[in-house]
C-alpha cells in the first residue's frame, strides 16, 4: 500500500514537473501537419542510461510505422542526439517542441512495463504525441514473435534511424580493430568510485572477493576463446585498473560516466566513452554479460550485441 502511494505521489510529481516545463512552450497554432509522435529527453526528470533512451526511441518508431505515423526525436539533454548520430533513412531531428492544449497530448511511460504502447496512442485523437519512455515495448508490440524475431526488428529499426555522425566516425577508427570478444560489467556504486543511482559500497574485502570470482568466470570463457583478443568494459575505474594492472586483459581508454547521474561532471568526451563502449561490443565477435551477488544486471551490452547481431551471454 505504502509503495502503491509513493508511486502516486512520484506520478503526480512528474505530472506538475511536465505542465510547469510545458508553460512556457504553449501555442494554440497546430503543431504538425501529420499525426506525429515525439520521443522526448529534454532534461525535465531522469530518463535513464544511453541503452534505456535506446529502448523508448525504437519501440516507438516502430509504434510511428505500424500507425502510419510520423516520427521525431527531441533528444537536447545532456547533450544533442545529432552531434553523435545522423539520420539515416528518416529525418527524425525535433529541435524545438510546442504544446497546443488542443492537439497535442503527453505520454509519461517512464519504466511502465505494463502498458500497450500503441494502444495508448490509438486511443487519442490528438495530433502530436510527447512521448517520454525507457522500456522495450516489443513483447507488447509482437507478443506471438520469438525474442529472435524481435531483435531483428529492433536491429533493423535502429539502422533506419541512425548512421554515424563525422564526429563519431572519428573517434570509432581510433578503436583496436583486431577481432576481439567482451566481457561487460556494471558496478553502480559497489567499487566506490563514483556516484550512481544506486548507494551501496562494499567494503576492500567484498571488492577482491567480488573481483576474484569475475577473473574466475573470466578465464574459463577465454579457455574456449584463445583466437580472440579478450577486452573488458565496465564501469567502474577500479575494477578496470585492477584489471590493467593485474592481468593480460585488455581496456578501452577513458572514463565511463552514466549518462543521466547529476553532478557525475560528465563531459562531451565521457559521452562519447558510452557510445564508443556501445559501439566496440556490437563489433565484437560475442559479448559476455557478467554478474555477480549486488551487480546489477545492465542491457547496456545486451542491446548493443543486438545492434551488432553478435552472440550474446549472461552470465551469473
Amino acid at each position: 500500500m505504502l509503495n502503491k502511494i509513493k508511486k502516486q505521489l512520484s506520478l503526480g510529481h512528474k505530472r506538475v514537473a511536465l505542465f510547469l516545463f510545458y508553460l512556457p512552450k504553449l501555442t494554440f497554432k497546430k503543431t504538425a501537419t501529420t499525426k506525429t509522435i515525439i520521443v522526448c529527453f529534454d532534461g525535465v526528470f531522469a530518463h535513464g542510461g544511453f541503452v534505456d533512451r535506446l529502448k523508448g526511441i525504437i519501440s516507438f518508431y516502430e509504434v510511428s510505422k505500424q500507425l502510419g505515423y510520423s516520427f521525431k526525436i527531441h533528444f537536447s539533454q545532456p547533450f544533442q542526439l545529432d552531434y553523435f548520430f545522423k539520420p539515416n533513412e528518416i529525418n527524425w531531428i525535433q529541435k524545438k517542441v510546442k504544446y497546443n492544449p488542443f492537439d497535442t497530448k503527453i505520454i509519461y511511460l517512464m519504466d511502465n512495463f505494463s502498458v500497450n504502447p500503441i494502444e495508448k496512442i490509438k486511443s487519442s485523437k490528438a495530433n502530436t504525441f510527447l512521448v517520454y519512455a525507457n522500456v522495450d515495448y516489443f513483447g507488447k508490440l509482437y507478443p506471438n514473435h520469438s525474442a529472435a524475431e524481435n531483435k531483428i526488428l529492433w536491429k533493423n529499426n535502429f539502422i533506419e534511424l541512425f548512421q554515424y555522425s563525422d564526429n563519431l566516425k572519428q573517434k570509432v577508427s581510433k578503436l583496436p580493430q583486431e577481432k576481439h570478444i567482451v566481457f561487460h560489467t556494471r558496478f553502480t556504486t559497489l567499487m566506490g568510485d563514483f556516484k550512481d543511482t544506486t548507494s551501496k559500497v562494499l567494503s576492500d574485502v567484498e571488492k577482491q572477493e567480488l573481483i576474484v570470482l569475475l577473473l574466475h568466470k573470466i578465464n574459463k570463457v577465454m579457455e574456449e576463446n584463445r583466437e580472440f583478443k579478450p577486452y573488458v568494459l565496465s564501469d567502474s575505474l577500479f575494477f578496470l585498473g585492477y584489471i590493467k594492472a593485474n592481468t593480460s586483459y585488455n581496456v578501452l581508454e577513458g572514463e565511463p560516466k552514466h549518462v543521466d547521474v547529476k553532478d557525475n561532471n560528465a563531459s562531451m568526451d565521457s559521452h562519447y566513452k558510452t557510445i564508443t563502449d556501445f559501439i566496440f561490443i556490437a563489433e565484437s565477435e560475442s559479448v559476455y554479460l557478467l554478474k555477480e551477488g549486488a551487480m546489477y544486471p545492465s542491457s547496456f551490452s545486451k542491446y548493443a550485441a543486438i545492434v551488432g547481431n553478435k552472440p550474446f551471454e549472461f552470465i551469473q
